[in-house]
């Protein structure tokens, strides 16, 4: 920790004096607190120290993070040293130099001890985007301009995501391509059941697919089953069935479920709506405006 915050110091030092380092504590295990507050004493003028009250998990301790920060521009970054304090100018850079509201420091050379997690991560990262319609691969190394920041923390949600959120205010966002270190922390703090879960999640609080998936789902099997019983009575008429009552109960059941098939459908088309409306989706987001 304390080579982390000489490294931001001596980084941000370089271009400006007028910067705020925000640490937050999501309730950690080890001896981090005492870390942070030997910080804050030694540097006062720059540094902003907060401990959570139990773990509450990554996005929701940047969340926090957002609410306390004061500057024009806001970088979010991993405690572990995999991100590089001196990529900082890069990431501004690219930001100011290009007008764009987001920039995310994506790897050259992401690496993981366990080859499984890399895969795994890749996986996950073009399932949740090409589940959710994002944009650009996210990163929690990330350069955001703080009309975006006050438009994210103003989110109450209980489960949050940075990502998916910045997306729903922007779409002018870019990416630099910066040198991932290998963690600093002997094990990552997302093993395989945790992006399972985090996957689970995102999918059902920031998206409506599963919903249209089961409309879609209803309306087809719907059809078919409308045309099986269609078949089943042509069977009856023209064909003949030896078993009495079979045609009229095979009917029945068909009818009747694709009535129940169809009816969950319209009821997944409504609750996608009241989705939307808790999320605070934004209808609209504003760039700049002349009045």
């Amino acid at each position: 920790m304390k080579e982390l915050h000489l490294r931001i110091s001596q980084t941000l030092r370089k271009e400006t004096n007028a910067y705020e380092i925000i640490y937050v504590d999501d309730f950690s295990s080890d001896e981090s607190w005492d870390v942070l507050t030997n910080i804050k004493d030694e540097d006062q003028d720059h540094v902003k120290v907060i401990r959570l009250a139990k773990n509450y998990g990554q996005h929701n301790a940047t969340m926090c993070g957002f609410r306390h920060s004061s500057g024009d521009i806001v970088l979010t970054m991993d405690d572990d040293l995999q991100h590089s304090p001196e990529d900082i100018p890069g990431l501004v850079k690219e930001l100011l130099d290009k007008s764009l509201d987001v920039v995310f420091g994506v790897p050259k050379n992401y690496q993981h001890k366990d080859g499984y997690r890399k895969h795994a991560s890749k996986m996950w990262k073009k399932g949740s985007h090409s589940l959710n319609g994002a944009m650009l691969e996210g990163s929690s190394f990330r350069a955001i301009r703080k009309s975006i920041i006050d438009k994210v923390s103003a989110h109450r949600q209980q489960f949050i995501f940075i990502d998916e959120m910045l997306g729903w205010y922007t779409d002018i966002m870019g990416v630099v391509q910066v040198d991932f270190q290998k963690s600093a922390k002997p094990k990552s703090g997302y093993n395989a059941l945790k992006l399972v879960r985090l996957s689970l999640n995102l999918g059902v609080f920031y998206s409506t697919v599963p919903l249209k998936l089961m409309t879609y789902v209803g309306l087809i099997m719907s059809l078919l089953t409308f045309f099986c019983g269609l078949w089943f009575i042509y069977k009856k008429i023209f064909i003949g069935v030896p078993v009495t009552g079979y045609t009229s109960l095979m009917v029945t059941i068909l009818f009747s479920t694709s009535v129940l098939l169809m009816c969950l459908g319209i009821i997944g088309q409504y609750l996608s709506k009241i989705y939307s409306v808790l999320n605070n989706k934004p209808t609209y987001s504003i760039k700049e405006q002349l009045l």
